[in-house]
């Protein structure tokens, strides 16, 4: 009895050595010095490729004291926590309601997030889920909207080739307007409710040749890089000049082991200069700074890039913007 119990302990005391190995090799990350982070930042504008646009909510107490109306008091919200991490620029989607709320904010290239859904709280109002080619005009031809996206086709359970999402690809390329493309499988689960017919392979930028094919001018941009499909993307952005690629969700909530691998693919593919900074989840742009800052293996000045150059290039920001940005945030 006393022998069984001495193995047992043993084992136990293995299987917790190699649990604290897996923690520190895999797992762990060492905390950023805030200090040199800080200085880093002096000076360094970020444009946040990722932003999704939404109504206020009462019960948010981050902001629901701000102003007794809830968007309004959720837009200076992020307006203020924007200023404080050095975001000069933001480019986000919502329906058209809070795409123009935010529109009206020189910090935001706002525009549609496409297909809307019936089903989803946060999309509503929504009077259709797809917008006509006469309606996507109007909306654009104004220049109020500079952006398109984040696409929904995916959790909508159809791929981007049905003809439905065609006008959203004929305006986008017509007006010069950048579409930010969800590119990866996406959340383990979703809410059935909301999204019964959700089909993440459709997320794969591999189906997104014969639309570039048809339109091949058209100014995208994946995101999540490092996820499910980065090889396939890599594959796109080699055929697709054009194509850049911007990380958030996977880097904030993956072990860095599992997509660290898949951006220095990117660097040794040649494409780390069209790699973009985004937070996609409200509130967390620190948190995605340190992402960036925190590999060490980019120079300091591939880091500027990520979190600024490559960005303003992809946007073809003219020279004054560019110094108007810096401007913003030097001290």
């Amino acid at each position: 009895m006393k022998k069984a119990f001495k193995i047992s302990l043993i084992i136990i005391g293995f299987l917790v050595l190699l649990i604290g190995l897996g923690y520190a090799f895999f797992i762990y990350e060492k905390p950023v010095d805030q200090g040199v982070l800080a200085k880093f930042m002096e000076g360094q504008p970020i444009i946040d490729m990722h932003f999704h646009i939404t109504k206020g909510y009462v019960d948010n107490e981050q902001y629901n004291k701000l102003n007794s109306n809830i968007d309004l008091a959720k837009l200076q919200w992020v307006k203020d926590d924007y200023a404080q991490n050095n975001v000069v620029l933001a480019l986000g989607g919502g329906n058209e309601k809070y795409a123009q709320l935010y529109a009206e904010s020189d910090l935001f290239w706002a525009g549609l997030i496409f297909p809307w859904s019936n089903l989803v709280e946060q999309d509503q109002p929504c009077e259709t889920e797809f917008s006509s080619e006469k309606a996507l005009r109007e909306y654009y031809e104004s220049g109020l909207f500079k952006s398109m996206g984040e696409s929904m086709y995916n959790y909508h359970g159809i791929p981007p080739s049905d003809p439905r999402l065609d006008p959203y690809w004929k305006i986008a390329e017509e007006y010069v307007i950048p579409v930010g493309i969800h590119s990866d499988t996406g959340p383990p689960s979703v809410d059935e409710k909301e999204r019964p017919h959700y089909a993440p392979e459709y997320a794969n930028p591999e189906l997104l040749k014969p639309i570039l094919e048809k339109y091949p001018r058209l100014k995208i941009y994946l995101m999540h890089y490092g996820g499910s499909y980065s090889d396939e993307a890599i594959e796109l952005m080699h055929m697709y000049p054009q194509i850049h690629y911007e990380i958030s969700a996977v880097s904030l909530f993956m072990p860095k082991i599992i997509w660290e691998s898949s951006v220095k693919k990117l660097y040794v593919e040649g494409l780390g200069d069209r790699l973009m900074f985004a937070s996609d989840y409200f509130g967390t742009v620190k948190e995605n700074i340190e992402i960036i800052y925190s590999m060490d293996w980019l120079t300091e000045e591939q880091k500027r890039d990520v979190f600024y150059n490559n960005a303003a290039r992809f946007l073809e920001l003219s020279p004054e913007q560019i110094q108007e940005h810096h401007e913003m945030v030097r001290q």
